[in-house]
């Protein structure tokens, strides 16, 4: 007997390993390892393994085994018999050599299936012939796999491999050529090369060696001998779904890098050829940084910092709901401290990839025109050059778009060494393959593209596939760069302008994205003292004379203007708008003895057609034949090229710039030129017609506000004066028709407004308001403000010209605004005039957050807080790392809010304050603590508060507080014992406390407790949850318990021995608590059994779970009580025994399996919520809990029973009782669903039919039933009001079904969710034709694209009533909606759906 329990043992260790080693399979090292660290191994067993922070355990455990729902339980039990037994390192050494064999192996299979492509011949002639497969194998991988050979290629060869029992790639290879079948040249053996033979390329190579690195095994370990043993079966490497494949024999290029078959090639060392084009190329970059960055021109030599933010790019909707919400920042683990930076960019990038190997290198930097975008990418690159950021940098890649022929097609070669090729590199094919086929695979390739917006952005995702060295039109190859199709494994940093680049589709868009904020004020006097030198006190004065000037300044390249018109003289200073600046330096120009005036200003309208033609074109490169077409002498045109410092008239700047071709040295010239050649040489039709499409276009926002400035009056006079062929006639009518369209925009933005339903996006009428202050005419401007928004809301970022012409349009009027929403990031000294703005003109703001501002501008935050009834800062950069500087940003913050306090009147009067992960300190808090009492919701989590600081906090609180303040949150502050007593005073004078994470001990609960005892009146809330005060604070606690009514005490430690001490205080209750949660505390069965006999003074109680927040590490291991069936007998007993049903009952994560059903099933009349999620529940009892249920005379509110195996058993079971729960759940909360099918959908569908009223809502979701219980599911829908059924494998066939079962609907369901199930268009036309049969329809990730929307917006037309809730996605999907859904089909969805959610990536 002793022996087969001992074989039993064995047989459930070996078990549980080997469900061990599968849930780690392929998963990080060092993931694993701080997975073992939060189980409860101690430092000294795991610590040598440990290297940085702390990472995010979540994503380990999403993927941990979605097949197998049970598969965690084996793994608890593995880890902690491994603990016991002390074999951590032997099983972490078994899974690393596991991984090592098992990649080696894929590589071989796929390098196989690669050499044999050609799929008729593959099923033909291997699998029909050679291989020998059964039919019943080759159906289910087609059905499994449809669409994609080449996974279909992989399955097919592992099982081959695995019924032959081939467990290494040496028995492979024996076996394949007895088969006589060829091996790929990589894998087979071959003569060495003789030494007279040429360098190898890449095709040719024998013998490929992999670079070593620390963490590789030593050529023994990785041989072919070593793979001995590995099971074939357990090889799960992805592949992407691409039809498209090239022959092997072509070129050992791989045409598509997603495919993962690169023979061992990954870490090829770089050859004598690479090293020479590298070296050559970085000469010839240093070269190009070193003329850009230079003391030519009389650029600035001293660096000038930029202020770098991360860019949100959310959607108007997205906001629209965001403003319902208060904004709450979550403190990640694994988020950077401190500034961003161009150091840690990359590894910011990673962190943010959400797994996807493309993004986890990418970046994206976005601006505004001028705002240094290139600059930074070529000190960007002059650092990696200086091996200072990406020190294993092998190659650098420098891609300027403006200065590429797009029309022309050009192979990845010429692409990337264009510079070169210019300058004479030739080599042979051979060569240039093997130097592209290196690059494509190298992971230390970095590639630059500057100037994305330069291309035609919006058409990109029409692009296909593209080879490396076919050729193709530049922007496709491009295009397969940026997505990971092409150089999957390089560094890309891509720069655009922001309207641009949203219009760009996300498929190749970086998910990671900075946006240049520009200049803070002291960046600004630091870049003007280097250009002005001696002249920088009378210079800096000007500006400070003129602030609308000062605030274009924000900007570099308007900065650089601005200082080179004020030193030159600058003229008047009235009223200086930007437009006024570069007119004067373009005629300062011509006229300078640096250029033949008479001769210039011939070729200024000529400079004026090439700007205009090219803007037309999309083209920014000039050819001579070009320049001959519009008639620009060659001896003319240099005075536009090689500009030389002249310190008489103080030019310092380019407009024209040649290298073979010819370009503009900046954008806004050409922009400049072009307004120029609109207002000054354009007749009044054309220029009509050309205005209206431009004021629409985000391309044009700079030539449409150019064109507004030079129609001012006193600029016109000089901008007339650069051409003798200048038209003045149609002057003043093409001004009034520039005020026509400014006043049609404005009521276009009002109208979209009122027909949505929705409030005004201020960051719309931004481009209107810098046009009307360049413009300068009352009159028109008057019009305008008849039509301003009284509500709106701002997002994003905004710069102090944009709060100063809103300033001056608002005062025009005598407007009042009320801004429900503000949320920003502001540039320059924009939140100085913000403060200004909103007192004097009375704006009221209902929610105000403060994502980003400079360091100088922090005192200012809290100027207006007298108008905002909430207010929150995020924890930007300068204000979380741990230098002095960030100490001193921190308490500037602080005395400025609270100055901002002392300002209000009345008590209370702010509704909420939440300054979450701001490290304020002790310090900190004792200067906002004086104005605490105006604040009704105080949110001060994890500020790095101690007892020190939340002493001080208390004595305000005490002092201050008049009234009781809705709610304070102190929580993850190690306030301590302390503290907690100090806090706790004012307990009575708080409707909800949370002190969740403060680091409270059994000491400090007698003060804590001793204060609640003090309190006249009941407590309505308070939270205690992870302080470990254990048993003896939870007997402090009992014995005020009468004064608490809702009480949290997750986490806590508690064991049975403190859960018997407060059923005791429970006991004595003459009214029951609303709430106690004791989850995730170990109380056992003994702790039930205690609770189960005062479950009548309880009316919630949570034995689950816990109450889960933003930072709570959710390691579920550790979750739920550990109660077990005998647990479940007492609180079974303590029901029965109940007068009155309880409200709800949490026993989630408590593994008491069919047992402790079956006792429940029994009381189920006694409460009136019960969840069970993963409780190991299987249909047995389910059986149970539906008998119980099949005996209520009141049905139950809800029923969770989501992650428990129940099966189509269980499913049939609970069917039979449908009638007596409104709300079911069978479906994911965690892990994988129920396990139901198409057979279970049966039965409950047959159950919905016998109802005589519908249901609340039934989950289903995660249960791969696909069409045929959808089919059945519609014929049910009338007896179900919500129904989840989110990725149950969906196809367009089963919507076809659940759209004819909505159609008959007689009342409209509430809410039906049909995400991630790929209907696609198909899908949605047949939804549209129903969209009135549901109030809330969510279709995210359906595989909807612009075709499916318009069907939608077709269904959307037709509907009397607005729908409630509309939630999907498109592939393709940009942040403006511009190039996906038509402008007029977006209007009729924003006026036919309330709340509109677009999902983008």
């Amino acid at each position: 007997m002793a022996s087969s329990s001992s074989s039993s043992q064995d047989s459930t260790k070996k078990s549980s390993k080997h469900a061990f080693q599968k849930a780690c399979k392929d998963m990080d090292f060092r993931l694993k390892l701080q997975f073992l660290r939060k189980l409860g191994f101690s430092d000294s067993e795991v610590g040598k393994y440990l290297k940085n922070n702390d990472l995010d355990m979540f994503q380990f455990w999403k993927g941990i085994d979605k097949n197998d729902p049970e598969i965690f339980q084996l793994v608890r039990d593995e880890v902690y018999s491994y603990k016991r037994n002390k074999k951590v390192d032997q099983l972490l050494a078994e899974s690393k050599s596991r991984r090592l064999q098992n990649r080696e192996i894929s590589w071989f299979i796929y390098g196989f299936c690669r050499f044999y492509s050609d799929e008729s011949f593959w099923k033909d002639t291997i699998i029909q012939q050679k291989f020998q497969l059964q039919d019943s194998q080759l159906t289910e991988i087609e059905s499994d796999y449809k669409g994609n050979f080449a996974e279909r290629q992989y399955r097919m060869m592992m099982i081959w491999m695995k019924a032959n029992k081939l467990k290494s790639i040496e028995k492979a290879i024996i076996k394949l050529k007895k088969l006589h079948l060829e091996i790929p040249e990589t894998f087979a053996p071959t003569p060495e090369p003789e030494k007279t033979d040429p360098l190898p390329t890449v095709h040719d190579s024998p013998d490929i060696k992999r670079r070593k690195t620390e963490t590789e095994v030593s050529d023994s370990e990785s041989s072919v001998d070593s793979v001995e043993g590995n099971e074939v079966n357990k090889l799960e490497p992805t592949i992407s779904n691409q039809s498209t494949r090239s022959t092997y024999n072509e070129c050992n290029i791989y045409q598509n890098v997603g495919d993962i078959y690169n023979h061992g090639m990954r870490n090829r060392p770089l050859t004598e050829l690479v090293d020479t084009t590298a070296q050559q190329l970085h000469q010839h970059l240093r070269t190009v940084v070193d003329e850009k960055c230079g003391r030519e021109y009389g650029r600035a030599v001293e660096p000038v910092n930029l202020v770098l933010v991360k860019y949100t790019g959310q959607k108007d909707n997205d906001r629209e709901k965001q403003r319902e919400k208060l904004a709450e920042v979550v403190d990640k683990g694994n988020e950077l401290k401190g500034d961003i930076t161009v150091e840690n960019m990359f590894e910011r990038a990673k962190i943010e990839a959400g797994g996807s190997k493309n993004q986890e290198k990418s970046v994206g930097i976005v601006g505004v025109v001028g705002v240094g975008k290139s600059t930074l990418t070529k000190v960007i690159m002059q650092r990696i050059l200086d091996k200072k950021i990406l020190s294993n940098a092998s190659l650098v890649v420098y891609i300027t778009v403006g200065t590429i022929d797009l029309e022309r097609e050009t192979d990845l070669f010429e692409l990337l060494f264009s510079s070169l090729i210019a300058k004479g590199l030739s080599l042979q094919e051979a060569e240039k393959k093997e130097l592209i086929n290196f690059i494509l695979q190298d992971p230390n390739t970095v590639v630059i593209v500057d100037g994305l917006d330069e291309a035609k952005t919006e058409k990109l995702h029409s692009y296909p596939d593209v080879l490396p060295l076919k050729p193709a039109k530049p922007m496709a190859l491009l295009y397969n760069i940026l997505n990971g199709k092409l150089l999957e494994n390089a560094y890309k940093l891509v720069t655009s302008r922001i309207t641009q680049f949203i219009d760009a589709s996300p498929e190749y868009r970086p998910r990671f994205v900075l946006e240049i904020l520009g200049l803070a004020p002291s960046e600004q006097q630091k870049l003007a003292r280097c250009v002005c030198g001696e002249q920088f006190d009378r210079v800096w004065k000007l500006l400070q004379d003129n602030p609308a000037l000062l605030e274009c300044c924000v900007v570099p390249v308007n900065m650089l203007m601005a200082l080179y018109f004020l030193l030159g003289g600058g003229g008047t200073l009235d009223t200086i708008t930007l437009t006024s600046v570069y007119i004067a330096m373009l005629n300062r120009y011509i006229r300078s003895k640096h250029c033949s005036f008479k001769k210039a200003m011939n070729v200024v309208k000529m400079l004026c057609d090439l700007a205009f033609d090219g803007w037309q074109k999309n083209k920014s490169l000039f050819s001579d034949e070009d320049l001959k077409q519009f008639k620009i002498p060659l001896t003319t045109q240099q005075a536009f090229v090689n500009t030389a410092v002249d310190s008489e008239d103080g030019l310092a700047i380019q407009i024209l710039q040649q290298d073979k071709v010819s370009y503009f040295v900046h954008r806004s010239w050409q922009e400049l030129l072009v307004a120029l050649r609109l207002v000054l040489f354009m007749p009044l039709n054309e220029f009509k017609s050309y205005l209206e499409n431009a004021f629409e276009s985000g391309d044009l926002e700079n030539v449409v506000k150019f064109c507004f400035g030079i129609c001012k009056d006193s600029v016109f006079k000089k901008a007339r004066r650069l051409s003798p062929a200048a038209q003045v006639d149609e002057i003043e009518e093409k001004k009034k028709f520039l005020g026509l369209i400014a006043t049609s925009k404005a009521k276009k933005l009002s109208e979209s407004a009122r027909d949505s339903n929705k409030n005004h996006n201020m960051q719309k009428w931004f481009h209107l308001f810098a046009c009307l202050n360049e413009l300068g005419s009352d009159d028109i401007s008057l019009a305008v403000t008849k039509l301003l928004p009284t509500v709106a809301y701002i997002v994003d970022s905004v710069f102090s010209s944009d709060i100063t012409n809103m300033a001056s349009l608002y005062k025009l009027n005598n407007t009042t605004l009320n801004l429900n929403y503000v949320d920003l990031s502001f540039v320059g000294n924009a939140l100085q005039s913000f403060g200004k703005f909103a007192p004097e003109h009375k704006v009221k703001i209902d929610q105000f957050v403060l994502k980003h501002c400079p360091d100088e501008q922090l005192q200012f935050a809290g100027s207006f807080l007298p108008h905002v009834e909430r207010f929150g800062v995020d924890a930007f950069g300068s204000l979380r790392d741990s230098t002095y500087r960030s100490r001193k940003n921190v308490l500037t913050l602080a005395r400025s809010i609270k100055d901002g306090l002392l300002q209000i009147d009345h008590p209370h009067q702010m509704k909420k304050l939440w300054l979450t992960g701001i490290p304020f300190g002790d310090e900190g808090v004792s200067i906002l603590s004086s104005g605490v009492g105006k604040v009704a919701e105080l949110d001060m989590v994890k500020i790095g508060m101690t007892s020190v600081g939340a002493v001080k906090l208390g004595e305000h609180l005490e002092m201050e507080t008049t009234q009781s303040m809705v709610r304070l949150d102190i929580s993850l502050n190690e306030v301590g014992d302390i503290g907690a007593c100090a806090i706790t005073k004012s307990i009575h004078k708080m409707k909800k406390l949370e002190l969740d994470s403060c680091g409270i001990t059994c000491k400090g609960m007698p003060g804590t407790t001793q204060n609640i005892l003090n309190s006249p009146t009941k407590i309505p809330y308070l939270d205690l949850s992870r302080n470990k005060f254990g048993d003896d604070g939870a007997q402090k606690l009992s014995k005020c318990l009468h004064l608490v009514e809702k009480l949290i005490l997750c986490d806590c430690d508690i064991t049975s021995i403190g859960v018997d001490a407060l059923a005791g205080g429970l006991s004595k209750l003459q009214t029951p608590m609303d709430e106690l949660d004791l989850g995730n505390n170990p109380i056992g069965d003994l702790g039930a059994a205690a609770m189960s006999k005062c479950l009548s003074n309880i009316k919630s109680l949570g034995l689950g779970r816990g109450q889960l927040k933003n930072w709570t590490v959710m390691l579920f291991f550790n979750l739920g009580c550990r109660i077990t069936s005998d647990g479940i007998s007492h609180i079974a007993s303590g029901l029965l025994s109940l007068q009155e049903p309880m409200n709800s009952l949490d026993l989630s994560f408590n593994k008491f399996g069919d047992d402790g059903a079956k006792k429940l099933s029994k009381c189920l009349h006694q409460t009136k919520i019960l969840g069970l999620y993963i409780c190991k529940i299987t249909s047995t009892g389910v059986a149970a809990l539906a008998g119980g249920l099949s005996t209520l005379q009141t049905p139950m509110d809800e029923l969770e029973l989501a992650d428990n195996p129940i099966g189509d058993l269980g499913a049939a079971a609970i069917s039979k009782c449908l009638s007596n729960v409104k709300s079911l759940g069978l479906g994911r909360d965690i892990f994988g669903g129920c396990g139901i099918t198409s057979d279970g959908i049966s039965h409950i569908a047959s159950g919905l039919l016998s109802l005589q009223e519908p249901m609340n809502s039934v989950n289903l979701s995660c249960n791969e039933f696909g069409d045929d219980g959808a089919k059945k599911l519609s014929k049910c829908l009338h007896q179900v009001k919500g129904l989840d059924l989110q990725k149950c494998g969906i196809t367009s066939t089963g919507v076809v079904a659940l759209a004819g079962g909505l159609s008959t609907l007689q009342t409209p369901m509430n809410s039906l969710d049909l995400s991630h199930n790929k209907f696609g268009d198909d899908g949605a036309k047949k939804l549209s034709e129903c969209l009135l049969q549901a109030k809330r329809l969510h279709l995210y990730k359906c595989g909807i694209t612009s075709t499916g929307v318009a069907a939608l917006v077709d269904g959307f037309s037709t509907l009397q009533t607005p729908m409630e809730e509309l939630r999907l996605d498109i592939l393709g999907l940009n942040w403006e909606l511009k190039s996906c859904i038509d402008a007029d089909d977006l209007k009729i969805m924003e006026s036919k759906v309330e709340e509109l959610e677009w999902v983008g990536w």
